[in-house]
């Protein structure tokens, strides 16, 4: 087996075991602390793609990117 597949299920085991020790209240909480990061995440491409953009340009378009997210789920 190679060393980077070795590494990898270590990781793995590692995020399990800290899943399963993570308490229901902080696992509860995780859901809308990714959708921020997620959000910044998009927020930042956004700047990326299109300097000309203000702050609330930026908020703009990231909000019609989530509609259009929201629209493709609901298919």
């Amino acid at each position: 087996m190679s060393s980077i597949v070795a590494l990898t299920g270590e990781l793995y085991r590692e995020e399990v075991a800290r899943a399963r020790a993570t308490r229901p209240e902080e696992k509860l909480l995780e859901g809308p602390r990714l959708f921020d990061r997620a959000c910044r995440v998009m927020a930042d491409g956004i700047r990326h793609q299109h300097p000309e953009l203000d702050e609330a340009g930026v908020r703009a378009l990231l909000a019609a990117r989530l509609a259009r997210l929201r629209a493709i789920e609901r298919r």
